[in-house]
């Protein structure tokens, strides 16, 4: 006679299969492999890195930023009257206007452009604050962010917290295991992650336009060419958030020591939007060559190991999808590692 464990592990494998769900077996597995993916975006810097702050608001314990010392001199050099250095405080920007803040970091960033040290300079400025609450006040009064700002490209180099969404662009099924996501391929001649997979629609929040719902809006006409009326219907459902060493954007431009080692202090706002089937994404503005409609089992099959450039995702958009088969179930709390996979996926 059958044991009791058994008879209720094959209750609930007959019920995942009945509901279109995922058997446990896999899910398992699969939970093992979000979590190395999870790993890849959070690890700790190979050396301290020099706190950066404001001469008014120096805070050595929640700083504006992190410095590696083999680039201080750099930035002290591009700018010695706007940049101090010490034991006590770490990098100070000195200036004492937004102006003359905003146009010494523009000179440090250039000065790493030519050391070598930024793969791929965007021409879009960031905001450069501690909380993303700093931009939604400004902009709640004011009407517009005007703060303090550093060149997209550089912001890793100054452990600047950056801010992005990301959209799971989905097609609904009968069951679960029927579900579809729009996928897009990265351009060949983007700077960073090149031919990668990528999500629908993703982008850093610029200063330009720092209200991240109005972002989305924006970005999927722009990447996608997803009209408004379905773009506006995208819901935002959370954030996910990582701190790591941005090896997997450098690519080898990295010094032999390590100098030029972004640390990766990001936030990701989250956003579903379920796509009509009869509507097709297409290429707008060259950052996408394709789209291609994959099985959510496919999906979950690229969070394997060993698998080709162009058979994975960029590194941070694993985080948003395995949030994404948390809050959709794929993923469950009866599934191994399943407390650690959602903690993990919101660092401080």
């Amino acid at each position: 006679m059958p044991s009791l464990r058994c008879s209720v592990l094959c209750c609930l494998a007959l019920l995942s299969k009945t509901k279109g769900m995922i058997p446990l077996r896999s899910a398992s597995t699969l939970s093992s492999q979000i979590l190395h993916r999870v790993a890849v975006c959070n690890h700790s810097p190979s050396k301290p890195l020099i706190p950066f702050n404001l001469a008014e608001s120096v805070n050595l314990d929640n700083p504006l930023g992190l410095v590696d010392e083999g680039v201080v001199a750099t930035i002290v050099s591009s700018s010695p009257s706007s940049f101090a250095v010490s034991a006590g405080d770490g990098l100070v920007l000195t200036e004492s206007t937004e102006a003359a803040q905003n146009a010494a970091l523009a000179k440090a960033s250039l000065a790493l452009r030519e050391r070598g040290l930024i793969k791929a300079w965007r021409d879009e400025l960031s905001p450069f604050v501690n909380s993303f609450s700093d931009i939604t006040r400004e902009y709640k009064s004011k009407g517009r962010y005007e703060g303090l700002v550093i060149e997209r490209g550089a912001a890793a180099l100054f452990s600047c917290r950056g801010f992005g969404v990301h959209v799971n662009g989905y097609v609904k099924g009968e069951t679960m295991a029927d579900l579809k996501l729009w996928v897009g391929k990265r351009s060949e001649e983007k700077g960073v992650c090149p031919g990668m997979l990528d999500h629908i629609v993703a982008g850093g929040i610029p200063a330009s336009h720092p209200l991240p719902s109005e972002n989305v809006v924006k970005e999927c006409g722009e990447e996608a060419g997803i009209p408004e009326d379905i773009a506006e219907k995208a819901e935002a459902v959370g954030m996910i958030s990582y701190n790591g060493m941005d090896t997997w954007a450098w690519e080898g431009r990295i010094d032999q020591d390590g100098t030029g080692e972004g640390y990766k202090r990001d936030v990701l706002f989250c956003y579903d939007l379920e796509i009509p089937p009869d509507f097709v994404p297409k290429p707008v503005d060259g950052e996408v060559s394709g789209f291609e409609l994959v099985g959510i089992e496919e999906v979950m099959k690229t969070f394997e190991a060993g698998r080709g450039v162009t058979e994975t995702y960029k590194a941070n958009d694993y985080l948003v999808i395995a949030d994404f088969l948390v809050r959709r179930g794929y993923v469950r709390p009866e599934d191994d590692d399943y407390t650690e996979i959602v903690q993990s996926l919101r660092v401080t």
